[in-house]
């Protein structure tokens, strides 16, 4: 179990290296910068896409504008436990940029744009990531 999580952390590490030319543009996702990326529209070639916020309350007991998404006032506490051997940092990128590879609280796939992955840089979601996680 820990050879796993060790190999999983070395490969997403290298992902990222991969990803921002040999780690020269990467940096430690930023939580300010990542609330800005929750709240601000993504672009995509057929128009802009929903904004994080949209589909995700980040209050406790309040509902999203479209009611579509989980809320996320404890989320990081909550990715920690979704998948097994899996941090909350993981479970969290996973989610943006695989949206259906862990559906929460019975969600059906497709829900979520699969555009993320190529829109946003790799620095963006560390960003939401970092944000994310300050979300308990």
């Amino acid at each position: 179990m820990m050879g796993n999580r060790l190999l999983r952390a070395k490969v997403v590490a290298v992902l990222c290296l991969t990803l921002t030319g040999c780690g020269g543009g990467l940096q430690p996702g930023d939580a300010e910068r990542g609330k800005q990326a929750f709240n601000a529209p993504v672009t995509s070639p057929r128009g802009p896409l929903p904004t994080c916020a949209k589909c995700h309350a980040v209050v406790e007991g309040q509902k999203s504008e479209t009611g579509l998404g989980t809320n996320f006032h404890d989320i990081a506490t909550r990715a920690a436990k979704e998948v097994p051997d899996q941090s909350a940092a993981d479970y969290l990128r996973t989610s943006i940029v695989d949206p259906d590879a862990h559906l929460a609280g019975g969600f059906q796939d497709g829900l979520m744009s699969r555009e993320y992955k190529q829109l946003l840089t790799t620095q963006q979601v560390e960003d939401l990531v970092a944000y994310m996680l300050t979300l308990k």
